[in-house]
């Protein structure tokens, strides 16, 4: 979601969609859309880009990997 609110304007939007390897067609409805960023970001052309990896990769910390390692540090 908070890419998608920094990205702003509909052609940002579909241009960043389409360099991270979504479809044209998904990347035009997605990057067109009404919908709010919440919303919106549920969406299978948005969850294809912004994936969790590619959240890993860009170091963003995983809150589900944490929860495990604070209650479950020996498995």
């Amino acid at each position: 979601m908070c890419y998608w609110r920094q990205w702003r304007k509909p052609r940002t939007k579909v241009a960043k969609l389409l360099k991270l390897g979504v479809s044209t067609k998904w990347a035009v409805t997605c990057g067109s859309t009404r919908k709010g960023p919440w919303r919106s970001s549920k969406t299978p052309g948005i969850q294809q880009a912004l994936g969790n990896n590619y959240l890993k990769e860009e170091g963003l910390f995983s809150l589900r990997e944490g929860w495990i390692k604070v209650h479950y540090p020996n498995g």
